[in-house]
């Protein structure tokens, strides 16, 4: 099981990653704005979620 400190960094690089896709689409005019925020959003959502929900499961057992 990782630490905790490994589970900030994948949720980071998750978001960073949610991030920068939508503002590359956004000064490349390669897509919609709107279509690429939108899915960056859910995903970012989802990590977040997950994240929160592992957390706490891993610092209730850690905590038995």
């Amino acid at each position: 099981m990782p630490n905790a400190q490994s589970l900030a960094v994948i949720l980071f690089a998750i978001l960073g990653f949610c991030i920068f896709l939508a503002l590359g689409a956004f000064l490349g005019k390669k897509t919609d704005p709107g279509k690429l925020v939108t899915f960056a959003g859910v995903v970012a959502l989802i990590a977040v979620v997950g994240f929160a929900i592992y957390a706490a499961y891993y610092f209730i057992t850690l905590a038995e």
